[in-house]
């Protein structure tokens, strides 16, 4: 990527900051080719291309649609297993397939630590236990760590019989428009058209990048800094030297949002060793800031037979 590929490819985020919820990075593909050339200095036409490019390369092969685990009344969790080749991430994506509620996993290296990242859904205590058993069993002979909370936000619409028709439709088509939708689920464009819109803003469910896209060739640099207080004068100084970042939003990284965290999170390209470096070592010199750790995504994998299951069960029985 270079920085104009970088500019359109962040803007797909609303508002240009980056969301990971329950591990996916969320994106807007309804977001006008017009919204972001205005943002990145572009023609309409010359942001479509650029698009096309990056789906050419990997980076945007279609969406996908999560819905979001409070609907269900469910919760995230994380858990992370060490691992030490692609051989032994590979044998974990393929078992992790088999353990009910488990919905995402990325390989990651983390200054120079190996290990899968897995997240799961869980509605009560003892599913938690079951799971965080089953993990054990498939990391062994190694130890995963302790089941983390990672915050999702709520969801502020419940959905009626036929909204859960119109989501079990749109998770099956992600890249449908309103009116193909419409046409599947049986009702006017008009009416698909509100019913989206009113789950979208309710946070019912949200886009990600499709399962077989190279999901983003980013590093995700944590900023600790030595107190909590200067979290807001840092974020300024990282923005002002390094324009070409994407924030992470404060409740992008499983923490609430009123949290007070001493991390700051930003994406930066990783297929630019040299920028990356220079980057690192700028943020490391500005005062507050105790140290930067890289981590790089190797690979991941989505999970989407909880999600199906579960809407399909509160889908009615057509008469």
């Amino acid at each position: 990527m270079d920085p104009v590929d970088f500019a359109v490819y962040r803007y797909l985020s609303p508002g240009g900051e980056a969301r990971f919820w329950a591990g996916r990075r969320i994106i807007d593909p309804t977001i006008p080719a017009r919204e972001i050339a205005a943002r990145v200095g572009l023609s309409e036409n010359a942001v479509r291309a650029r698009l096309r490019s990056l789906a050419d390369r990997g980076y945007l092969k279609g969406s996908a649609v999560t819905p979001n685990p409070a609907l269900f009344e469910a919760q995230v969790r994380s858990v992370e297993i060490p691992i030490e080749s692609s051989g032994e991430s590979e044998r974990l994506f393929r078992d992790l397939a088999l353990v009910d509620g488990v919905v995402f996993a990325r390989d990651t290296l983390d200054e120079g630590d190996r290990r899968v990242r897995v997240h799961f859904v869980t509605d009560q205590e003892a599913t938690t236990a079951r799971i965080v058993a089953l993990l054990a069993r498939l990391a062994a002979p190694r130890t995963p760590s302790p089941a983390a909370p990672y915050y999702v936000p709520p969801a502020e619409r419940e959905p009626s019989p036929l909204d859960w028709r119109l989501l079990a439709a749109r998770m099956r088509n992600p890249d449908a428009d309103l009116g193909e939708l419409a046409e599947l689920v049986g009702i006017s464009a008009k009416t698909a058209a509100r019913r989206h819109h009113l789950l979208h803003a309710g946070r019912a469910w949200w886009w990600t990048h499709g399962p077989d896209s190279e999901e983003f060739p980013l590093a995700l640099l944590r900023i600790y800094l030595r107190d909590s207080s200067a979290r807001r004068a840092v974020t300024k100084r990282v923005a002002d030297r390094a324009p070409a970042w994407m924030p992470v939003a404060p409740d992008g990284l499983g923490q609430e949002p009123d949290e007070n965290s001493a991390i700051v999170a930003v994406l930066v390209p990783a297929d630019a060793p040299t920028t990356l470096e220079r980057m690192v070592k700028e943020i490391s010199d500005l005062a507050g800031v105790e140290r930067v750790q890289r981590t790089f995504p190797l690979g991941s994998r989505t999970y989407p037979t909880w999600f199906v299951d579960r809407v399909a069960e509160r889908i009615p029985a057509r008469r």
